[in-house]
């Protein structure tokens, strides 16, 4: 298969994917009822929803300069236009191109090399999960399920429990043991060298190069100040995020208690990661039945809660990062078809 065909399959089906979810999230709602629900939101519960926005972006951009700070000092500005980019390609284009685009932007504008700036992005994602799995760890333990669950309910939300107890225990173990290999290169070179040999010749030196790359990454977080910094600044982005659900709940008025939304935030996590533009349908169908298979939260409510956080989290960063876009001379389609080989400051050739 070319490469043209296989973009194109890979586009047909992350757009086959949203309409279905979709469709699926919309069959059974009363329009009427929703567009009034929309409707009789309250402002301020919205308007702390956008706030969290507004500095979430800038806060996870500081974030991100934080990781690479050993590689190279990146200003504020350049990593949260990337961002701001990267989040857009990541509505506006299929399969999570932004992934690639974030860090393909900052190598471009900055002349870092593109191979530390995409680790950084994979190391980012590890500590991100990190963080949203002790969320659920926490919800699991802490007894804030409904009292008057169905007994068919009650089962799923215990299956749920136990895989966050292994989830969360295998999550630990891993970070741990790509740190201690992230420390130790001797060992990495130990377990990456058999790893190579076994693969295929064609593919082992890629799979082995992304390794060592994320665990340079990795090793970026080397001292105590570091892990710190990374700990509580993670803590404190994804607690923003559990606010701007409970917020935008509040507005429908749907009142749960807060940690609650520890749950309804993994789902949405959950939603976000199947590869369609922005996490549409999937996102919605996650989040919407988080609330009303598990909390009986009416189906015009949990679907505005759903609408509403998609739309308060990803529309402003996507017209920020169009902005920064036409601003730069850069181009979506050519960021998003590969990594530069040797990008220098400026980046001229992915000019318009």
């Amino acid at each position: 298969m070319t490469k043209t065909a296989a973009n194109a399959l890979r586009i047909s089906v992350s757009l086959g994917l949203a309409a279905l979810l979709l469709w699926l999230f919309f069959r059974n709602l009363d329009l009427g009822e929703l567009t009034k629900t929309l409707s009789a939101a309250h402002p301020g519960w919205l308007a702390l929803a956008l706030a969290i926005t507004f500095f979430n972006f800038p806060f996870r951009s500081w974030r991100w300069t934080r990781l690479l700070h050993h590689v190279q000092h990146i200003s504020q500005r350049e990593a949260f236009s990337a961002t701001c980019i990267g989040f857009a390609a990541s509505v506006l284009l299929p399969a999570r191109a932004g992934e690639i685009v974030r860090p393909a932007v900052l190598s471009r504008r900055t002349g870092l090399p593109f191979a530390p700036a995409l680790a950084s992005i994979a190391v980012e994602r590890l500590i991100d999960l990190v963080a949203v799995v002790l969320l659920f760890v926490v919800y699991a333990v802490g007894g804030w399920a409904p009292a008057d669950l169905s007994a068919e309910a009650h089962g799923r939300l215990e299956l749920l429990r136990r895989s966050a107890f292994l989830l969360g225990a295998a999550t630990l173990v891993v970070f741990a043991g790509l740190g201690l290999l992230a420390a130790r290169p001797h060992l990495a070179d130990r377990v990456l060298g058999p790893l190579e040999r076994r693969l295929p010749t064609r593919i082992a030196a890629r799979v082995v190069a992304l390794l060592r790359s994320f665990l340079g990454g990795l090793a970026s977080i080397r001292t105590g100040s570091d892990v710190a910094v990374m700990s509580a600044s993670t803590l404190v982005m994804w607690l923003l995020n559990v606010l701007q659900f409970y917020s935008v709940a509040r507005a429908f008025e749907v009142v749960l208690p807060f940690p609650a939304f520890f749950f309804v935030l993994t789902w949405g996590v959950l939603g976000l990661a199947i590869p369609t533009p922005g996490g549409v349908g999937g996102y919605h169908t996650a989040v919407a039945y988080s609330l009303t298979g598990f909390y009986g939260v009416a189906a015009a409510p949990a679907a505005a809660t759903a609408l509403a956080t998609h739309a308060i989290a990803f529309v402003p960063v996507t017209l920020a990062g169009v902005a920064f876009l036409a601003a730069s001379g850069l181009t979506l389609r050519r960021l998003a078809a590969g990594a530069p080989n040797d990008p220098g400051p400026g980046g001229s050739s992915l000019s318009s």
